[in-house]
């Protein structure tokens, strides 16, 4: 399967179906067992999130948030690049970092070319082919549309790691982890979001100074980047007017996207105080049965068919019959629009991940591998760390995150308990380098995104994505052994993987 997502001879989704007809044939899972891993609790986040992610952007909501951050930040280009780091990051916590480098690149372009209209920069340049010079001159665009290009990609994938539900990823971290381990507490949003926010927010603004010093100027007053990249007064002034007016074009603030934002906000606040820890929760005060994050997420998905998207039903009594409508109000979200932009396919391929993390744990397959990482153990528990994620930042650029992470995780699982150690202080690490993907088109989309609609060749994004995947992998190590420790309290080997260790030894596995 791993060879098959890799090379995608099979469209993804189909491979991700293999375990239904290979597990049951070769004894390993049950057709039941099997089919369970493709519908739980972390495939119904996935969904809950997604139609909330779609009725963000069915509303226009998302280009309110873009454009007024970047009409308050300022419009100079250091201050309008880290409004976009910081929009877009904040945008991709909560909705998939494609979608988030597809929202914010069309802004880009619009601020960009009305700057080149006027004279005060240029977003592509013209290159002949000395060797046909008849041929149509490529465009390649310049070094300030690289840094805007690139931060709405390398911002979306560091938002992403935010929260568990804004990407793929940490979903299937989610659902690993917890079948691997069903005696754990399993993954609390809140904790997840109180560990992963302060190396997400350093990680961008690293990615805004980094893109300024490289391809803006910053630091070198004198650079000929740093020239071109200085718009003036008047190029301020425009760029002030293309963002006022885009702003104006959207109108106030409908019905529709006020009840889309409540209700996102209603769900936030109900994923973070489901089982908060510091009080008590309110699953724990309306019942003793266990609650998980999907419910909350459902029922919010429910509500946007329940609430009309705008309040013409209020003139259904009208004295004036001309007033009154004639048709239905539609909701907040309709199926036809879901059935569109929603992305089918990520769904079975979580549920493939999941098939396969339980089929590699009931065959053996991860606890042998698991062993063959012993070795490792005479090592600080800091360096492994940090080799695991050295390891998965590497061979995460050459596939997809989604791919790598089911491939990885149950191994990486197994290791810990083979070594006694908390699985989530290697599979944590582990997971936010699966989504560390900077360097290569078919790493992520929001990459392959910015590749196609900027004309980026490959080896500059190569060179371009050095960076962030260096200082990345730095930022994550030590921000999980000091604060992520601290709130998972993970620095010893628990009692439930205990069970998993001595019940292995007495399984068919020996």
């Amino acid at each position: 399967m791993a060879g098959y997502w890799i090379s995608e001879c099979f469209p993804m989704a189909i491979t991700s179906l293999i375990p239904v007809v290979l597990f049951p044939l070769f004894g390993i899972l049950s057709t039941a067992d099997t089919c369970s891993c493709y519908m739980n609790d972390t495939i119904m986040v996935f969904i809950g999130g997604l139609i909330l992610a779609v009725a963000t952007e069915h509303s226009n909501l998302h280009l309110r948030i873009a454009l007024g951050v970047m009409k308050t930040v300022g419009c100079t280009h250091g201050k309008l690049l880290g409004g976009l780091c910081a929009v877009t990051t904040f945008i991709s916590m909560w909705v998939s970092n494609t979608a988030a480098t597809a929202m914010m690149v069309p802004i880009i372009f619009a601020v960009l070319t009305e700057l080149e209209q006027a004279g005060l920069c240029r977003v592509f340049e013209n290159k002949l082919d000395p060797e046909n010079p008849g041929k149509e001159p490529e465009q390649y665009p310049t070094k300030v549309t690289k840094a805007y290009l690139m931060a709405a990609a390398y911002c979306a994938t560091f938002g992403g790691t935010g929260t568990i539900v804004g990407t793929g990823t940490n979903l299937t971290f989610k659902g690993i982890y917890e079948n691997t381990f069903p005696n754990s507490e399993g993954i609390n949003f809140t904790q997840w979001m109180i560990a992963s926010m302060p190396q997400m927010i350093v990680n961008t603004i690293l990615t805004w100074l980094y893109l300024r010093i490289v391809f803006m100027g910053y630091l070198r007053p004198g650079s000929k980047d740093a020239q071109l990249a200085t718009i003036g007064e008047e190029g301020e002034a425009i760029t002030n007017r293309v963002i006022q007016e885009r702003y104006k074009e959207l109108g106030g603030i409908t019905f529709h996207e006020a009840s889309v934002a409540t209700l996102f906000l209603f769900c936030i606040f109900l994923w973070i105080f489901r089982k908060p820890g510091f009080v008590q929760g309110w699953s724990e005060a309306i019942t003793d049965i266990a609650v998980r994050d999907s419910t909350p997420v459902i029922l919010v998905s429910i509500l946007m068919f329940f609430i009309p998207k705008n309040l013409n039903f209020l003139r259904s009594f009208d004295k004036d019959p001309t007033n009154r409508p004639n048709v239905s109000s539609e909701g907040l979200i309709t199926w036809d629009v879901i059935q569109k932009k929603m992305p089918w396919s990520l769904m079975f391929l979580l549920g493939g991940g999941f098939a396969i993390s339980r089929g590699s744990i009931a065959s053996c397959l991860a606890k042998r591998m698991g062993e063959a990482l012993v070795p490792l153990k005479s090592l600080p528990p800091v360096l492994i760390l940090f080799f695991v994620s050295l390891f998965v930042g590497t061979i995460t650029e050459f596939t997809s995150n989604v791919g790598i992470a089911n491939i990885t995780l149950p191994v990486v699982a197994q290791m810990c308990v083979a070594m006694e150690m908390h699985p989530m202080y290697l599979m944590v690490p582990a997971t936010i380098m699966c989504s560390y993907s900077f360097r290569l088109p078919v790493g992520t989309p929001p990459n392959a995104i910015i590749t196609v609609v900027g004309h980026i060749p490959t080896k500059w994004l190569m060179m371009g994505g050095c960076g962030p995947s260096l200082y990345a992998i730095v930022v994550q190590g030590l921000f999980f052994i000091t604060w992520g420790t601290f709130i998972y309290d993970i620095n010893e080997f628990p009692a439930w993987a205990k069970e998993i260790h001595s019940s292995d030894a007495n399984s068919k596995c020996n």
